[in-house]
């Protein structure tokens, strides 16, 4: 650690160290303050254009130029989107602005490509901040209040508390610990510095245990897969297996409520309770749904609104206008399935979105990255030996594959703290990736 920090000091060019601060602190921003976090990532993407622009060495770049063209196109679909939109007021700032995201995703590329050691200061960083979180999230638990003062959430439904941590009332921390982890876990094998098994372990076990009380369900479900993955990699498998089992056995037996709420809180949800029920069933409960009748609803919304813009979709971030304006005409019309026609900010899944405001074109960009990542990972999976480049490479694009699962609920997929969640691990990703690396 000694080392780095002292190759900081020495080594690096003096807006290259801002860039590397700002670059560190923004995985801890994103849990405290989503405005300094987007503030620090739009300052990293001004801090490379200057420097792009005062060396001209774009040469850095030659190894990922089908990337950035890729992302080009997808830019120039939500511009497009932009210009045809009747909301252009609503969406100018939030599709003009965007390539900012891919800008942060090319300033952590520079830096790993720039600085060999860039990756080892860096995730010794990630680490610190993860633990901060999970520290801050643990005061929570034992004293109903975090550091920051704010207070545990309770569900009325369910009975019980929620930890938020840094979050306050908004329930994102789960999630939040869920999507670095992958990257934390990449960033860990590419690190190769001798760390005990018992830290490991103890910081997933940690981890798991705040996501449990966080008691959000998709972060759950994303958590087992992450450990699922981990178990496979691992020369310990046995030992986490067994630590997980006894965990969350005994996460569930002593917490009824929470119980409740992942088991038949869900089942009741999709609509399984009631499908095998003899008893007269509610109107919204008579089909198997996608995770609960409101989401399927706002699926139908998606769809309804995809069906109007099929293109080049209503323009980023006006789900919600574009269902006011055609609510009047689909109010009254109810589909085989119940559903509805259901207004809100956006329909909480990725794909639904992307087709419902920016249309079909951007869908197949953002569907291509996912199966080619996925595609990527299995392939590794089958290899009879793995080194610790190919893990690194696996849990990397694990990052990026939680983050565009399509048949799961989603947060909105063009919002600034979901588009830092996806963008930050991007430039790792392209890094790992990188031909020249291998």
């Amino acid at each position: 650690m000694e080392e780095t920090i002292n190759r900081f000091k020495k080594e690096i060019e003096s807006i290259d160290k801002f860039l590397i601060i700002f670059i560190s602190l923004i995985p801890l921003m994103l849990a405290m303050s989503i405005f300094a976090a987007d503030f620090l990532a739009s300052l990293s993407g001004l801090i490379l254009i200057i420097i792009l622009f005062k060396k001209k060495n774009l040469q850095i770049f030659s190894s990922i130029k089908k990337e950035i063209i890729y992302f080009l196109f997808f830019y120039t679909i939500i511009i497009i989107s932009l210009f045809l939109s009747n909301y252009k007021e609503q969406s100018f700032l939030a599709s003009f602005f965007y390539f900012r995201y891919f800008l942060l995703s090319l300033s952590i590329f520079y830096l790993l490509k720039k600085y060999k050691f860039f990756k080892d200061f860096f995730y010794l960083f990630f680490l610190i901040s993860i633990f901060i979180v999970l520290a801050d999230s643990i005061i929570q638990y034992l004293f109903n209040y975090n550091s920051f003062g704010y207070q545990l959430i309770g569900i009325e439904d369910y009975g019980f508390q929620h930890l938020t941590g840094f979050f306050n009332t908004e329930k994102k921390l789960g999630s939040y610990l869920v999507r670095f982890l992958p990257l934390l876990i990449g960033l860990r094998y590419l690190y190769r510095k001798k760390i005990h098994f018992k830290y490991e372990l103890s910081t997933l076990l940690i981890l798991g245990i705040i996501v449990f009380f966080s008691s959000e369900r998709i972060a759950l479900f994303l958590l087992f897969i992450v450990y699922f993955f981990y178990i496979i990699f691992s020369k310990y498998k046995i030992y986490i297996f067994i630590s997980l089992i006894i965990l969350f056995t005994l996460l569930f037996s002593q917490n009824k409520n929470f119980f409740t709420k992942y088991t038949k809180g869900t089942l009741k949800q999709i609509g399984l309770i009631y499908l095998f029920k003899e008893s007269p069933r509610p109107i919204d409960k008579d089909f198997m749904r996608y995770y609960s009748y409101e989401h399927e609803n706002l699926t139908y919304t998606g769809i309804v609104n995809f069906n109007n813009n099929p293109f080049f979709g209503s323009g980023v971030k006006t789900f919600f206008q574009e269902c006011k304006s055609i609510e009047p005409k689909y109010q009254f019309k109810i589909n085989k399935r119940n559903n509805r026609l259901t207004c809100s900010t956006h329909p909480h899944n990725l794909y639904v979105q992307i087709l419902s405001e920016t249309g079909v074109f951007a869908f197949f960009l953002i569907f291509f990255v996912f199966a080619k990542t996925l595609f990527n990972n299995l392939k590794i999976l089958f290899l009879k030996k793995n080194n610790y480049l190919n893990k690194s490479v696996f849990f990397i694009n694990l990052s990026v594959i939680i983050n565009l699962m399509p048949f799961i609920p989603s947060g909105s997929f063009y919002n600034n703290w979901m588009s830092l969640i996806m963008f930050f691990p991007l430039g790792f990703w392209l890094y790992i990736n990188n031909k020249d690396l291998k």
